[in-house]
């Protein structure tokens, strides 16, 4: 009689864990998140400067504050390079198109409420407040077509070009850098889909140069100009993106979305020693294969190999 009182219990406590499982498993994926946000960075070219930190305070696509946001966090935006990345969160859209992403920065207090909120660390750890406006907070936002889906996820990357968003300050100030105009500062951060996108990485070997630093510019097909590209404070401006040759000689190109690049291998020096790196021209190069630099054809979710040799520099 007892096992049979014990059966009987038996039934509906499995189907409570029944119920209970399926009503768990429908909540995840009524939860289920469609959307999420990563941040890298390009290069800056001083060697002075060993960290460029920003404080986001919040995140918004198409103009309305993301759900899933991380929270406000202080990022040293040069940890994230070459292919790596820093999540700012991951959340819910409603499916469709979208236009935009927006970085609400904060100028005045970092994520532990330190002045200053986005800055450079300089190699003798002094911190230089960087802004692009007299308010304390800025909102920065740049064009980001991206379509998403109720069920699958879309995985965004923010590509923070530091060359292109800080400059040099007239010295008048107590801070040696600064942020851009905010006109500027828009189009020095690019949005892609992460799953869109390929990658070129390769080696340089130096034989000939007297140059102390590369830097190899992926630009598209044909928007090249060197006339006009070595100009103005803001220089090879219209490159989609850039990487730093390490020690190693390696260098890595991410996220280029899908299409036909041109690269450009330029090498700098500091004539002066003063840690600010001057251009000295363009690479002399012997390409190890059959691809031209001048057409490279980048595909979704695929790495182009692209070794070369240095044989001299010509001005440019």
């Amino acid at each position: 009689m007892k096992s049979m009182l014990l059966g009987k219990g038996l039934i509906p406590l499995c189907a409570f864990a029944l119920l209970l499982f399926t009503q768990c498993d429908k909540d995840d994926n009524d939860n289920d998140d469609n959307v999420r946000l990563e941040i890298t960075d390009a290069p800056i070219d001083d060697a002075n400067v060993q960290g460029v930190f920003v404080t986001v305070a919040n995140v918004k696509i198409d103009g309305e504050p993301m759900t899933g946001f991380s929270g406000r966090q202080t990022i040293d935006l040069l940890a994230y390079q070459q292919g790596d990345v820093k999540s700012l969160g991951t959340g819910k859209l409603a499916a469709g198109a979208h236009s935009n992403v927006t970085l609400v920065l904060d100028y005045d207090a970092d994520a532990n409420g330190n002045s200053p909120g986005s800055y450079v660390l300089t190699t003798d750890g002094v911190k230089h407040a960087l802004k692009s406006s007299a308010n304390t907070t800025s909102e920065v936002t740049t064009t980001a077509n991206f379509t998403t889906t109720e069920n699958d996820r879309t995985d965004l990357v923010l590509d923070f070009d530091l060359r292109k968003a800080i400059a040099y300050s007239n010295g008048s100030g107590a801070s040696d850098y600064q942020f851009n105009s905010n006109t500027e500062l828009n189009a020095a951060i690019r949005v892609v889909t992460k799953d869109k996108t390929g990658t070129v990485s390769g080696t340089v070997t130096d034989q000939l140069s007297t140059s102390e630093k590369f830097v190899v510019y992926a630009y598209k097909k044909g928007t090249f100009n060197a006339a006009t590209e070595k100009q103005g404070p803001v220089q090879f401006k219209n490159a989609v993106t850039s990487a730093e040759v390490d020690a190693q000689g390696n260098y890595t190109l991410a996220f280029l979305e899908e299409g036909t690049y041109e690269l450009h291998f330029i090498g700098y020096e500091d004539a002066n020693d003063d840690g600010k790196f001057e251009l000295e021209g363009s690479l002399l190069l012997n390409l190890l294969g059959s691809l031209d630099l001048n057409n490279i054809s980048v595909a979704s979710k695929a790495t182009v190999d692209i070794d070369v040799t240095v044989t001299g520099i010509l001005p440019l």
